[in-house]
């Protein structure tokens, strides 16, 4: 029986549950390729990172980004300046978090409709906070 007359639920839940869907596909992925998963929706000062991975001595941060059918835009073009550099900041504070890390890598899963695709090293950290750089594919 529906709440409050919705027969449907709410555009912002469905588009949160196609987001969850790809953070779990993005986890299987790098799970298969033999990385370590640290967490998921992982909060820090300064961004939310939907994915923490390790593998050996590198900390990799992912990025996931999802759109249920291809179109004129690939999913890849959601992740913005600005987003970026969020994530930038928090690979900072993470890899003061892990002693560890010896080297931090944050990555972009772009999925369109059934194409998924990893963007390795799809931001550089450390050149977004010294200067205005964009991204690796623009």
């Amino acid at each position: 029986m529906p709440i409050a007359g919705r027969s449907r639920p709410l555009p912002h839940n469905r588009t949160a549950a196609i987001g969850r869907n790809g953070e779990r596909l993005a986890a299987l992925l790098y799970a298969v390729r033999g990385y370590r998963i640290l967490g998921r929706r992982v909060r820090t000062a300064s961004a939310e990172v939907d994915l923490v991975c390790r593998r050996g001595s590198v900390l990799v941060l992912v990025e996931v980004k999802r759109r249920r059918r291809r179109g004129p835009w690939a999913a890849r073009d959601d992740l913005g300046w600005r987003q970026a550099q969020r994530l930038a900041r928090a690979a900072g504070e993470l890899r003061r978090r892990h002693g560890w890390a010896r080297r931090v890598r944050i990555d972009l899963v772009a999925i369109d409709g059934w194409r998924v695709r990893i963007h390795r090293d799809a931001i550089d950290g450390e050149a977004m906070l010294r200067e205005r750089t964009r991204c690796a594919w623009t």
